[in-house]
């Protein structure tokens, strides 16, 4: 049985379409993605302390699995890692990233820093001789003072991102073509994410700026079939695939996108680094 090359060529393509939306490939090893430093002005005369309480998905949207039951999200329903990455990524100069989201777990491991600081300073001291006055006691030796951790550092600006909303399906094209009992079938379909984010001043409770942005997630669906008579028997052939944009990669590229624009907006309006922001 040969197979013309219009058929060995259709084969070879159809896996090559259907990775076209996947960045990265499917892999059995972990991939890590290079955090690209995010292109901005020269850094402000100086850096912004900058806190991260949450980023959520305000949405509701939940993504079609086939079942009764829709229990995955459309999007990550926390994206704060996406966004402390974007902030870590700018230039140093920019920012003064400080911990927030598990600011209770902080200032407890903080507490037994302390405790542990104040034990190992207790039991070093030297005791005091038989008959000798009790440290603290009139006469006797001072108390040494407590010892302590430095203060937290308080933010100025809290960033507050969020996802609005994702639409379904925005735009689909569908195309088919058959020709001498070889045919093929494809679907792009697009939805949309979008993305905001505002810096608020934290002593004022000002919104001093805010970004909106939108990005696209492809998907794409392709088949293929093919039919050949032969003297004693019938060839059919049908192949197909289908690739999702991966959505926490389009979230990332939102987030980035968005910081961007809020810092260079800042920059631009002059609160951003400005000395005024934290009120002296």
């Amino acid at each position: 049985m040969h197979l013309s090359p219009k058929i060995l060529l259709l084969t070879a393509l159809l896996p090559w379409l259907a990775g076209c939306v996947q960045d990265p490939p499917p892999s059995a090893r972990p991939q890590v993605l290079k955090a690209e430093e995010i292109t901005l002005p020269p850094p402000p005369p100086r850096a912004l302390t900058v806190a991260v309480y949450n980023c959520i998905d305000t949405t509701g949207q939940r993504r079609p699995t086939g079942t009764s039951q829709e229990l995955s999200s459309a999007v990550p329903m926390d994206c704060s890692p996406y966004l402390v990455e974007a902030v870590r990524s700018l230039r140093p100069g920019y920012v003064l990233l400080v911990e927030r989201q598990h600011v209770d777990e902080l200032l407890r491991e903080r507490q037994l820093a302390t405790l542990a600081l104040n034990s190992v300073a207790t039991s070093a001291a030297p005791a005091s001789p038989p008959g000798a006055a009790a440290a603290g006691a009139p006469g006797g030796p001072p108390v040494p003072p407590p010892k302590r951790l430095s203060m937290l550092r308080v933010a100025e600006i809290l960033l507050i991102g969020q996802v609005v909303a994702y639409d379904r399906q925005t735009r689909q094209l569908s195309a088919g073509l058959a020709l001498a009992g070889i045919g093929a079938t494809g679907t792009m379909v697009t939805d949309l994410v979008t993305f905001s984010l505002r810096a608020v001043a934290v002593q004022t409770g000002e919104i001093l700026g805010q970004s909106s942005v939108t990005k696209s997630i492809t998907s794409q669906m392709i088949g293929g079939h093919i039919t050949r008579v032969f003297p004693t028997t019938i060839l059919d052939l049908e192949l197909g695939g289908g690739a999702n944009e991966p959505v926490g990669l389009a979230m990332r590229e939102a987030i980035r996108s968005s910081l961007t624009q809020l810092v260079g907006r800042g920059i631009h309006d002059g609160w951003w680094g400005a000395v005024d922001t934290q009120g002296q």
